[in-house]
């Protein structure tokens, strides 16, 4: 695996960097740390966040020693619903979970050294107690184990990420990229190349640090539109809520959100049509868009032009009451992206307005008449995107 990028060996005091995430109970106790699961029906983990996690090969070496009374297992849990592993009081491997190569050891003074290889696509590590493969469960509140020392070590993985060949890589363009991917898409990191659009340098710069370990992957630092040119952008009180429309107070002022869309600054951007930086190379072609521009989705829609035949499908957040001034809804969306042979597969109301239904996520897939024409490295993606959009494939 190479030289380590990160490594640290969490004992005694050191061990006050990993929080409590959900029912667990921890002491010290002569440097080392006693864990307990609780009565509550929950989760029982142990995290430790650290941005050197993401997009990483992790080596994780734990030396413990169960309690005589333990009825749980050591748990290794990555994020979601996904197992890395659990290891019983005898030091047997219950599961393997997502690990790439486990080993357990077991000293003559019951000491078990649990080492595990896996792919991180996340920024936490967490570790706790399972029970026979159900890590949701109700436990007895006692004392479980006590871990000696924790080593953490993360490696390169451009190898373990580069497994999928480019060509069956599902291209996801994310616009209005802020915060970094979702959740959903990070976990696909062996299968994705995201091209992900930051106007404010600070943010892009910010996503480079991590996005920059997965093959392929772009931070292109401008926004989309319809039109090439410099744009203003409205700055609001809370920055997710920036926008290159002003916010439209006439609707707004009904709502308690208001004071989050006051305009606190603006700037000028670059702005730029997605086909105008496909025909220069710069970008490629899109299998999966995630649209995030709060109020110029139309306008960005409009500047992929042809592309968007081939695209595969989309999902945006839109209105269907103008809260930014002059923007598209809901339906002039529909419209637009039907022309291209889509279709409205689920909407979600994001509740935000005191109740109101005025803000939605919205997927789109291309039609089934469209959908059962794909080519064979078409049909492989549209089958992992709408599993991971969690919508029917209709095949």
């Amino acid at each position: 695996m190479g030289e380590a990028i990160f490594s640290r060996t969490y004992t005694g005091d050191a061990f006050s960097s990993w929080q409590v995430a959900n029912e667990i109970s921890v002491r010290l106790e002569d440097g080392s740390l006693v864990v307990s699961d609780t009565e509550r029906h929950n989760w029982h983990l142990l995290r430790l966040h650290n941005s050197a996690f993401l997009f990483r090969t992790i080596r994780l070496k734990c030396l413990l020693k169960f309690r005589p009374d333990a009825t749980a297992n050591f748990y290794i849990h990555h994020y979601g619903s996904i197992d890395v592993a659990e290891i019983s009081a005898d030091g047997s491997i219950v599961n393997d979970g997502i690990c790439r190569s486990i080993a357990v050891e077991k000293s003559s003074e019951g000491l078990l050294e649990v080492e595990a290889t896996f792919l991180s696509c996340h920024s936490t590590l967490s570790i706790g107690c399972s029970k026979n493969r159900h890590p949701f469960y109700a436990g007895t509140g006692r004392e479980q184990f006590v871990l000696v020392s924790v080593l953490v070590e993360t490696f390169d993985a451009y190898p373990e990420l580069s497994r999928t060949p480019a060509e069956e890589r599902i291209t996801l363009v994310d616009v209005g990229g802020q915060g970094g991917l979702q959740l959903k898409w990070m976990l696909r990191a062996d299968q994705i190349t995201p091209v992900v659009f930051e106007p404010i340098p600070s943010e892009a710069a910010v996503l480079r640090q991590t996005l920059g370990r997965i093959p392929g992957a772009q931070v292109i630092e401008k926004a989309l539109a319809h039109t090439t040119g410099v744009q203003k952008l409205h700055i609001t009180a809370d920055t997710s809520c920036s926008s290159l429309r002003e916010p439209n107070f006439d609707v707004l002022q009904q709502y308690s959100v208001a004071p989050i869309f006051v305009v606190v600054g603006t700037q000028d951007v670059e702005c730029v049509r997605y086909d105008d930086l496909f025909r220069r190379h710069a970008a490629p072609s899109p299998d999966v868009m995630k649209i995030d521009v709060q109020g110029l989705e139309y306008e960005v829609l409009l500047g992929f032009g042809h592309l968007l035949e081939n695209c595969l499908a989309i999902e945006l957040e839109t209105h269907v009451i103008p809260i930014y001034k002059g923007q598209k809804l809901l339906g002039d969306i529909i419209d637009m992206l039907g022309f291209f042979g889509f279709s409205l597969r689920h909407i979600k109301q994001i509740p935000h307005f005191d109740g109101d239904a005025v803000e939605f996520d919205a997927l789109f897939t291309k039609r089934r008449d469209r959908a059962i024409a794909f080519s064979e490295s078409a049909t492989r993606k549209f089958a992992t995107i709408t599993e991971v959009l969690e919508i029917d494939p209709y095949f």
